[in-house]
């Protein structure tokens, strides 16, 4: 009982000092989200969404947005974004999929799956794959799928989309966006504010933003620190599309985790 009392006078204290502080500078999260994302952005907001191409007809013809791109959302995006793009490989953004990495060969060679870096990657020999690195090979009915997607002339026929969001292409705000999460980190060093695309660090010695966290997710539904501040754990996704679970190391703010987990936030 006694550790009860301990304890609960102890979260007491915390939620008090984190209300009062939150009180004294509340407008100042909101104040410095706006301006550091006005200050920090590209001015890709007002570019044109791409046009969408025609999506294949007829039996047997594979679409990248119902068929394809589902598969690579669910194992290959987490380690090909924008925030972490191992290889110099990027499958988030179609104009990146197909082109190539840092081995120099084309990824996707539209018409010639066999010509395809990507097909190469995730072919199983011996029960084997070199791609994904992590948990087992694609199965041989998605990889038969990509290669007759890719075959059929491999055709974007997702949606028209605006730019997608990273480090260098932040996003930009007209007005204070919806908050739906903050929390201060265990030493109490670091406040998290989310945003859209992404989430704030704010430094609590002069309430300014130090790190932009830009993943794929463009709705942030929770944060929370680890008990050593050191990482920061996000879960978010986009509305009927997918979700995900981002760990990021607050340090460096490198993305060490992205991991798709369902098809809604």
């Amino acid at each position: 009982m006694m550790v009860f009392r301990k304890t609960r006078s102890t979260l007491r204290q915390s939620a008090a000092a984190s209300g009062e502080l939150a009180r004294g500078h509340g407008w100042r999260i909101i104040a410095t989200l706006a301006l550091a994302a006005l200050a920090m952005s590209s001015g890709r907001a007002d570019d044109p969404a791409p046009a969408q191409q025609t999506p294949p007809e007829g039996a047997g013809a594979v679409s990248y947005a119902r068929d394809v791109e589902p598969i690579f959302r669910a194992r290959c995006q987490g380690c090909h974004q924008a925030a972490k793009a191992h290889g110099g490989y990027v499958m988030t953004e179609f104009e990146r999929l197909v082109a190539p990495g840092e081995s120099g060969e084309p990824a996707i060679v539209a018409g010639d799956p066999a010509a395809s870096y990507l097909v190469q990657q995730i072919e199983i020999v011996d029960g084997e794959a070199a791609m994904p690195k992590q948990g087992p090979p694609l199965a041989a009915a998605e990889i038969d799928l990509i290669k007759r997607w890719i075959a059929q002339g491999a055709i974007n026929d997702l949606p028209p989309r605006r730019n997608a969001h990273d480090a260098d292409h932040p996003p930009v705000y007209t007005r204070p966006p919806v908050v739906t999460a903050v929390a201060f980190s265990p030493d109490g060093k670091w406040l998290a504010v989310s945003g859209f695309h992404e989430v704030l660090l704010v430094s609590t010695t002069d309430w300014q933003t130090q790190h932009r966290l830009i993943g794929l997710s463009e709705r942030i539904e929770s944060i929370s620190f680890s008990p050593d501040s050191a990482r920061l754990a996000v879960t978010g996704g986009s509305p009927g599309r997918m979700g995900e679970i981002q760990i990021w190391n607050v340090a460096d703010a490198e993305l060490a985790l992205s991991q798709q987990v369902s098809f809604d936030t």
